[in-house]
């Protein structure tokens, strides 16, 4: 009797530890599940690329009010809403945008961190995905209001081609991005050339020197009616405006010695802009500043100790860095020469169909010094999108002019104006620079990427996800 009371509670205590041990685990990887795995995809998205189990865990966690307010607007699998209005609140356009809509009780999702929008845009794909699986009518495409800045845009834009890259063409009519520019925004400007409604909305002067001042205002009663201009957009915009997505291909320097150099694909839908990173530089994206997280287009930080939306990138695999400042670009290339060389193809008209067929190299060369070099993807001038995918280029070059001088013995170099021009129809382009150890500094829509050796643009993306719908009122120009 005495050993069967002390082998018994050995035999209890074995028995009822091993259920609480397997439901803590359980607990503890409910967090990680909510974000669904998907096939892997190199050019959907680099996203997908830049994470692995082994760096997971190290990754920001979402936070849980992005959950919270994500099940109060996602009440139902049997029914969507008609609006969810997504913000960045890490800096205060956004924190004051949100704290205006939230009380007026709107759909309001605040991110503050790369994971934060993650989680939510994987929360809404996978709703609707809930709701097809429960109803046979196709869904009423959602308005997803994206209020930030472009490189917050992009942040979207790429998780939008991310998902749909692996889901059915009819997918693309199921969700429609409306812009709430809050801060530099050339897809905003650009929308209020084709539309004059949307204009007189967020690009009059009232909401840009709101938006556009370092500090918060203090004196509520002379900002603009901000929540009635945005709820006029969210009951009116029933317009799509299908805006072309191109491809750009990075060609950059690997962090580690045994790999000379890699490739990352990156949709975008405005502007690249180029700098050349001075082998001096110390600014924060650079690669040895980068922390070795997943690449970030938000700020990780608190607000009020990272307004200016800094965040570097990552490895594995070895990525170049992320830099998503306003300031960082005004301070490379403007004021010193970047040597480079662009090769470009100009999409061929009817007319020139015919001799192409003759002659295959229709590669243009541009190879001087450059002050600026901007590529953009969207119509200049509000025109409509040509039929062709085409992309424009605005240079600055800077030339010199040797003029003879008859007192010295050798001739003096006179700096002549800047060169603009402006070169249209580009369906294909190629950057790099003159001297081989000089690295780029490209801006994406916003995003800047660094330790760039080379890169690539195309006019459109190679998936069947083409375009980016864009919610407007309608294509009305107005008096201007």
């Amino acid at each position: 009797l005495l050993q069967i009371r002390i082998v018994l509670p050995v035999v209890d205590h074995h028995i009822s530890a091993k259920p609480k041990l397997a439901g803590r685990r359980g607990r503890s990887t409910s967090l990680k599940e909510r974000q669904p795995s998907r096939p892997q995809n190199e050019r959907a998205n680099s996203l997908d690329n830049e994470r692995s189990l082994d760096t997971r865990c190290h990754l920001q966690i979402p936070r849980k009010t992005v959950y919270d307010q994500l099940n109060h607007i996602l009440v139902s699998d049997n029914h969507l809403p008609d609006s969810i209005i997504l913000i960045n609140t890490s800096d205060w356009q956004g924190q004051y945008l949100s704290d205006m809509l939230q009380n007026h009780h709107l759909p309001v999702v605040c991110t503050c961190t790369t994971a934060d929008i993650q989680a939510a845009f994987n929360t809404i794909v996978s709703r609707i995905q809930r709701f097809c699986n429960c109803n046979s009518q196709t869904p009423i495409p959602i308005k997803i209001a994206v209020a930030g800045a472009q490189h917050y845009l992009s942040a979207v834009l790429r998780l939008f081609v991310d998902h749909l890259s692996h889901k059915t063409p009819d997918w693309l009519g199921y969700m429609r991005f409306l812009i709430i520019p809050l801060g530099t925004h050339p897809v905003s400007k650009y929308l209020g050339t084709i539309d004059y409604r949307y204009n007189s909305l967020f690009q009059d002067a009232a909401w840009r020197d709101l938006f556009h001042k370092p500090e918060a205002p203090v004196v509520a009663q002379e900002n603009p009616d901000v929540v009635s201009r945005v709820t006029q957009y969210m009951m009116g915009a029933n317009g799509a405006h299908q805006l072309p997505i191109a491809e750009a291909m990075l060609t950059y320097k690997q962090k580690s010695p045994d790999e000379d150099s890699c490739q990352k694909f990156i949709p975008f839908i405005g502007m690249v802009k180029v700098g050349i990173v001075e082998q001096t530089s110390a600014t924060s994206g650079d690669s040895d500043d980068a922390a070795p997280l997943g690449s970030s287009l938000l700020s990780s930080t608190p607000p009020q100790i990272s307004p200016a939306l800094k965040e570097a990138s990552p490895t594995p695999p070895s990525s170049p860095s992320v830099t998503t400042s306003f300031c960082a670009y005004s301070s490379v290339g403007q004021t010193e020469l970047m040597g480079l060389q662009v090769d470009y193809w100009v999409a061929p008209t009817e007319r020139k169909k015919d001799m192409e067929k003759r002659d295959s190299s229709s590669k243009n060369t541009l190879k001087c010094n450059f002050r600026s070099l901007q590529v953009s993807r969207l119509p200049l001038g509000g025109a409509e999108p040509s039929p062709q995918p085409t992309m424009s280029m605005t240079v600055v070059t800077k030339e010199k002019n040797k003029k003879v001088m008859f007192l010295p013995k050798k001739s003096k170099d006179k700096e002549v104006e800047s060169k603009s021009q402006v070169i249209e129809s580009i369906s294909r382009l190629i950057c790099t620079a003159k001297q081989q150890q000089t690295m780029l500094r490209v801006l994406i829509d916003g995003v800047e990427w660094n330790d760039v050796k080379f890169f690539q643009l195309a006019a459109q993306w190679s998936s069947h996800v083409k375009h980016f719908p864009i919610g407007i009122f309608g294509h009305t120009k107005g008096p201007y």
